[in-house]
């Protein structure tokens, strides 16, 4: 929902911050990578995966919107 929102309006990098999506990816990962050394059911890490490219997927989005504004006030202004 939040990938697809920030899609249609482009703002993603107004309604979060790089900080937090970085902590976000830190503890996902983490996740994956307990789930992985401790042998937990298969369901749990493909879930660990899942939710670690979906941050993939936002800090990309954050990424290219942020320098896609920053290009489009540069334009603004000169």
């Amino acid at each position: 929902s939040q990938i697809y929102t920030a899609c249609q309006n482009g703002r993603v990098d107004q309604a979060l911050s790089l900080g937090f999506l970085l902590c976000w990816i830190a503890g996902d990962l983490t996740n994956f990578i307990g789930c992985y050394l401790t042998n937990q059911l298969p369901i749990q890490i493909v879930t660990a995966i899942f939710y670690v490219n979906m941050d993939i997927i936002m800090i990309s989005q954050f990424v290219y919107y942020k320098l896609k504004n920053q290009m489009t006030k540069r334009k603004v202004f000169q």
